[in-house]
């Protein structure tokens, strides 16, 4: 696993970067966040000699151009990717996708929600889980 302290977020909407960020700031102020706004940002990053290998990627399953299962199956394929905890971060996740999504690597899912405690919450409950 890479550097449990680095997390990356792919999704295109800021909204979702800002309250992902308030609640990972008030779980512990030292974790790092990159933030993509589409998958090709996201494997143009990790394709670079030098970047940090995150400990656990957030991906939304509607990305635009590149989905979000592609963009997992992509950025997996990159040899310099070192085993992070993969998580689908999503508004709604379709239940008959959930069975494919782990096999093809996908640690966890994490549904959207509007309340921040209840986002804290499952992320504690991930990140102690790791």
């Amino acid at each position: 696993m890479g550097n449990i302290k680095l997390l990356v977020m792919i999704d295109d909407d800021s909204d979702d970067h800002e309250i992902f960020d308030i609640a990972i700031s008030e779980i512990d102020e030292l974790f790092e966040i990159l933030h993509f706004d589409d998958c090709e940002q996201a494997i143009k990053h990790f394709s670079t000699p030098g970047a940090d290998q995150p400990g656990f990627v957030f991906v939304d399953i509607n990305l635009p151009r590149i989905g979000g299962p592609e963009c997992i199956s992509k950025l997996q394929g990159l040899r310099r990717f070192d085993n992070p905890r993969i998580i689908i971060y999503s508004s709604s996740i379709p239940e008959q996708w959930k069975e494919n999504l782990t096999h093809n690597g996908v640690d966890a899912f994490l549904q959207k929600t509007g309340s921040l405690s209840d986002l804290k919450e499952k992320l504690v409950a991930l990140f102690l889980g790791a």
